[in-house]
């Protein structure tokens, strides 16, 4: 009786299967990166609501106050009771930032002497922005954009993009505001709220 032939693949049908393969594992790589993505864009988010509810509870228990930015003090020292020990305060987008914190406290919410403003003293609250993404050569707790108060914003967007890191997330970042309420804005629509007469920085 004849042996049948053993079965093998060919040359070509490898190479196909390899690059299938490659294929795959490409498509699937990338869709691993974006859910990434997503999901410490979700955590950042979360991390501003919290600063957020924080920034409110500390205001209801100093006579209305936002918390100040001198530099002996700072805002995530003036609101840890509210934030609570697990507070980590850093972006997990940004793993090597070499600030302590990664997010930075608008200083025009603060008086010449540092003290926080009240919060009845914001004419918008709800257009204002009180915490951003720090830029990742930057280092400080809070923005140094106090020299901007009394009237329209004077930040132009390349001051602004040298302080805040406006695309961290796909092109886009989040912004805390004084209200409370959090975005995700991308740097396109932060550059036209900059132009505006009416204010993204000042209170």
């Amino acid at each position: 009786m004849r042996k049948q032939p053993a079965l093998a693949f060919t040359l070509i049908e490898l190479l196909v299967t390899v690059a299938l393969v490659s294929v795959l594992a490409g498509l699937a790589y990338a869709g691993a990166g974006s859910i990434i993505d997503r999901g410490n864009a979700l955590k950042c988010l979360s991390n501003m609501r919290q600063i957020g509810a924080a920034v409110h509870m500390f205001a209801g228990d100093n006579g209305g106050r936002l918390p100040g930015t001198s530099h002996g003090v700072s805002w995530t020292n003036s609101l840890s009771l509210y934030l609570g020990s697990n507070f980590i305060g850093r972006c997990p987008a940004t793993p090597r930032h070499r600030a302590r914190v990664t997010y930075g406290w608008n200083d025009s919410l603060a008086d010449a002497q540092g003290i926080g403003l009240r919060l009845l003293s914001c004419r918008t609250p709800g257009a204002t922005m009180a915490v951003a993404e720090l830029a990742t050569n930057q280092t400080s707790e809070h923005f140094h954009f106090a020299g901007v108060r009394g009237g329209a914003s004077r930040i132009t967007p390349n001051q602004f993009k040298a302080a805040v890191n406006v695309e961290l997330h796909n092109g886009s970042a989040d912004y805390l505001f004084v209200d409370g309420h959090v975005e995700n804005l991308p740097w396109t629509e932060v550059q036209r709220r900059l132009g505006q007469p009416t204010t993204f920085i000042v209170p």
